[in-house]
């Protein structure tokens, strides 16, 4: 934390992320559905970081199991919040959504760590909740199916939040390579029991779905799998959540860019709908600038 070099990593998850959800949001368009994807993503990010149990302490204490476990279950959580939210509605109010994290984060950090909650961080909880507002509502004819969108990707946020307090907590005890291999692993894991909750089989996927699921599953879970490594490795989750909440801004980027070389045409609900959807990711932005001054 001596230097700002780290944050660079985080602002690279951040554009994968757009990319990636933009390639997933194409896989379900196409017929696989929330939970097939959840499934692919997880078990990719468990493979990933496979290696790194090879770096956890020996003998390995039982005890440290736990906090790895819980990890994995609030991660799962919110990927089966994210993929829903996706199905549902449009990365662009997605995306800008999940901005909200950081303020979860501040406030998971006030209470685990803390011992003072700074005003500023109740204003920029007001504002995120305005800014989730106008991401939720930014189709007025359609309300309804933006609303759960952002009701959606806010509970996601907020699990994602808990869970990176969790990781920059207790990551420390094992490091970080050894804790994300054991919590991707157990995420892994956890990906099969959603396997009977599936609405159809994966035979059934039709196969112009498959290249968008595995291109998107990838790019997500390695963006997700190096969030964690630089929680745990570097700390300052508040500062990192930060950075990592411009790709609200990215994702609408390459949704009104370059959203059609993705079969995406979410641009062209008309520029007033994009227009409120960015003013939205602006106001998130304000929100966690404030709590990155005074955190």
């Amino acid at each position: 934390m001596n230097h700002p070099y780290f944050l660079f990593q985080p602002l690279a998850w951040a554009i994968a992320f757009a990319f990636g959800s933009v390639m997933l949001k194409r896989a379900i368009e196409t017929g696989m559905g929330p939970l097939r994807i959840a499934f692919i993503n997880n078990v990719l990010v468990g493979l990933l970081f496979l290696p790194g149990l090879l770096t956890l302490p020996r003998p390995l204490a039982w005890h440290m199991l736990f906090w790895p476990f819980i990890s994995s279950l609030v991660y799962t959580a919110g990927q089966v919040s994210f993929f829903v939210a996706m199905r549902i509605g449009d990365v662009s109010v997605l995306g800008p959504a999940l901005g909200a994290k950081v303020v979860f984060v501040a406030f998971f950090s006030y209470l685990l760590v803390a011992n003072v909650m700074l005003w500023t961080w109740w204003v920029a909880a007001f504002l995120a909740a305005g800014a989730v507002f106008l991401l939720g509502l930014s189709n007025w004819h359609d309300r309804k199916r933006l609303a759960r969108t952002a009701i959606l990707a806010v509970l996601a946020a907020a699990l994602y939040g808990f869970n990176d307090v969790l990781v920059q907590q207790h990551a420390p005890v094992i490091g970080a390579p050894g804790f994300s291999a054991l919590m991707f692993g157990g995420v892994a894991v956890e990906a099969f029991c959603i396997v009977p909750f599936f609405r159809q089989p994966f035979n059934t996927v039709p196969r112009a779905a498959w290249p968008w699921a595995i291109a998107g599953g990838i790019i997500c879970a390695a963006q997700s799998g190096g969030m964690a490594y630089t929680l745990g490795h570097y700390g300052g989750a508040t500062a990192i959540n930060v950075v990592y909440s411009t790709r609200g801004l990215w994702t609408i980027l390459v949704v009104w860019l370059a959203g059609s070389w993705f079969g995406n045409y979410e641009r062209d609900e008309g520029q007033g709908v994009m227009t409120r959807r960015l003013a939205g990711a602006l106001l998130l932005l304000v929100a966690v600038g404030l709590v990155l001054v005074e955190g």
